[in-house]
């Protein structure tokens, strides 16, 4: 056999024998782009915030390759549960009810609620003070529900895609009042649009207003919930979700 084809035949026998190149993980995973500071687009264009930074860190730990895309709150749940995406990384408290359609990891952060209007305009909350009162809320969110089964005919409940929506119905003066995250309201009372309002009345955990946050996953997926469990543990281990957390948050959010 000449040299040439000796080296071809080696040649050939080596790259039968590698291993074939294995294609990275991938996912498909919602987060929201008007919810500041957990996820919304920046001064450059880019995608980022709390949520979205821990999206991306647990891609890394699973060794994925994620593709993150902005939804409207209200999609989250039924978007996991129809395979739309393979989990959402949002503000998405686990309640008895949703878990009827998803199943949800270990939590990622823990929330409540409060309300947020002017100093002097409404103080307390109560259905005799918020009687006539525009509340402005995020729709599909647990506030909303709670609004509409506690304030229903008493108050008028304006629902808004997105909470950006809703802080600018509160900003510009058509509604009294909104309802949300403590969390998210901290972040806009920071701000020059927050200025002259304030937390009305205290933070409120009770009726689904408050509680554990975990990463929605549609249900039989009990290896990627495992898995996502896992990587929770392992970024909260190795400091990488308090790095996070303060970037954003001046108290730990865990």
């Amino acid at each position: 056999m000449r040299a040439t084809h000796l080296l071809s035949a080696l040649v050939g026998l080596i790259l039968a024998a590698a291993p074939a190149a294995v294609a990275a993980e991938t996912f498909v995973v919602a987060v929201n782009n008007n919810d500041r500071p957990f996820g919304y687009v920046d001064e450059k264009g880019d995608l980022t915030g709390f949520s979205v930074a821990i999206a991306k860190e647990l891609c890394k730990v699973l060794k994925a390759e994620c593709t993150l895309t902005p939804v409207p709150f209200a999609e989250f749940v039924p978007g996991v549960a129809g395979g739309r995406f393979d989990f959402a990384v949002a503000n998405v408290l686990r309640t008895a009810e949703r878990e009827k359609l998803v199943d949800f990891t270990v939590h990622y952060w823990r929330s409540s609620s409060s309300f947020v209007g002017k100093p002097g305009v409404v103080t307390e909350i109560s259905p005799a003070a918020l009687a006539g009162k525009h509340i402005a809320v995020q729709t599909g969110a647990m506030q909303e529900r709670y609004l509409r089964k506690t304030y229903d005919g008493i108050a008028i409940i304006d629902a808004y895609p997105t909470n950006t929506e809703r802080n600018a119905a509160l900003i510009d003066g058509r509604a009294e009042l909104m309802l949300g995250s403590t969390i998210s309201h901290f972040a806009f009372l920071t701000t020059n649009e927050g200025q002259g309002f304030e937390l009305i009345g205290d933070p409120m955990f009770e009726q689904g207003l408050g509680g554990e946050v975990g990463l929605p996953i549609r249900k039989g997926r009990d290896d990627l919930r495992q898995r996502l469990n896992d990587a929770i543990a392992a970024i909260v281990r190795d400091g990488t979700y308090s790095r996070i957390n303060n970037q954003y948050f001046p108290v730990s959010i865990y």
